[in-house]
């Protein structure tokens, strides 16, 4: 959809553990190689969290980071919203505990579970609330422990993931150049089962059957979500470009969600932009599901790659299935 909302990114941040895991420690363990790993998915270590650290902990650095880049108090944040599907607790969100313990008023906090897709739905919704006046500072932290629910005896799902977060703080734009041009967002509930939990919800309860069968992890048809994510953010990037009224060359900068090098390298032949112009960190974190554009735009920010005009694309595809791109002129 074609929008002009001037919104503007004043802030980022990244919370990551300090425990890196290589595919060779992978390989000790399990029928799997550095070679295998990286072939298929470009990923060669990943973060991942130790006992005692969560979600919460990640989101947590992260927004203190934003909030320093920002010149910001915890009380000047008017709205929290967590993307997450790996929240602390199942009750209450993970958003209302970053709100209490940043030092926040009594603000709304909400968490949004889109699973790779949650922080450009975050971005998009967080905006609407900016736009509408009922909020002036809005954080929006993408956070996640992946490895809490990897099932670390399947060598196909288990070397995917990695834990973090990234965090970024909008308000509405002091200058009419910096916007969001446009945004599409989407599911497809009929796809649920490409990428999902089967236990330890409310249709499956926590239970002997649930720990022995091993529901309590993901479980994921690779070759499907594959084929559906590339088709799926061809046309995303496509229809997205076109709402907006520019061309692929026109993108000075790409922030993907960081699930498949392939996936990456299959969208930039696509737009025709070369490896410079596209944020890839996945041989470093791997696929941190709504953490990973967040993470990714901090970096760029951090390496000076974004400018003041520069068109932004982000864009993600997520279990659900759901997707979502926004386009924004920094």
């Amino acid at each position: 959809m074609k929008l002009d909302w001037p919104i503007e990114i004043i802030g980022t941040g990244i919370g990551l553990p300090s425990q890196v895991v290589t595919n060779q420690q992978f390989a000790q363990r399990l029928e799997t190689s550095d070679e295998w790993i990286v072939q298929r998915t470009g990923i060669r270590e990943r973060r991942i969290a130790r006992p005692g650290e969560s979600t919460v902990d990640f989101c947590l650095d992260a927004a203190r980071e934003a909030l320093g880049q920002a010149g910001l108090t915890p009380e000047q944040i008017d709205l929290v919203i967590c993307a997450t599907i790996t929240p602390d607790h199942t009750l209450p969100a993970s958003a209302c505990e970053i709100q209490a313990r940043l030092g926040c008023r009594t603000i709304p906090a909400f968490d949004l579970v889109a699973a790779c897709s949650g922080f450009v739905w975050s971005l998009v919704t967080g905006a609407q609330y900016v736009m509408s006046g009922l909020a002036q500072h809005a954080l929006l932290v993408g956070g996640e422990t992946m490895s809490r629910i990897s099932d670390m005896e399947d060598r196909a799902t288990c070397v995917l993931f990695g834990d973090g977060a990234g965090a970024a703080i909008i308000r509405k734009s002091t200058n009419s150049r910096k916007r969001i041009l446009a945004a599409r967002m989407g599911a497809d509930g009929s796809l649920a089962e490409l990428i999902w939990i089967p236990g330890g919800g409310t249709h499956e309860p926590f239970s002997q059957k649930v720990l022995d069968e091993r529901l309590n992890f993901i479980r994921m048809r690779g070759r499907e979500v594959f084929k559906f994510a590339v088709n799926q953010a061809l046309t995303l990037i496509d229809e997205t470009l076109a709402d907006a009224g520019v061309k692929p060359t026109d993108v000075n900068l790409m922030i993907p969600h960081q699930s498949n090098l392939r996936i990456i390298e299959a969208a930039m032949e696509r737009m025709g932009i070369p490896e410079d112009r596209v944020i890839v960190n996945i041989q470093r974190f791997g696929n941190t599901s709504a953490a990973s554009v967040p993470i990714g735009l901090h970096e760029a920010r951090q390496a000076g790659r974004l400018k003041d005009g520069d068109l932004v694309l982000f864009v993600a595809i997520g279990a659900g299935m759901t997707w979502g791109t926004a386009l924004m002129q920094m």
